[in-house]
């Protein structure tokens, strides 16, 4: 899957990852993908609730040895 867009937050703590992605979704247009890079287990979790609560589609989450890679499409 491709993104427009990479946000690398890895070893970052709660809530930096989420934070980081907000920040990006907020420069991003309609119908682009962002890809939260993080090695926070609570992460996937929160970025789902997140874009639940304000209408983004979380596409894809998967891990690849420590790093979580969560795409968005806003």
């Amino acid at each position: 899957m491709e993104a427009d867009l990479v946000v690398d937050a890895r070893y970052k703590s709660c809530p930096g990852p989420l934070l980081a992605l907000v920040e990006a979704v907020s420069r991003s247009s309609p119908g682009q993908v962002v890809m939260l890079l993080t090695t926070d287990p609570a992460a996937p979790r929160d970025v789902k609730e997140w874009a639940l609560s304000v209408g983004h589609e979380v596409l894809k989450v998967e891990k690849i040895d420590d790093v979580y890679q969560i795409y968005v499409r806003v």
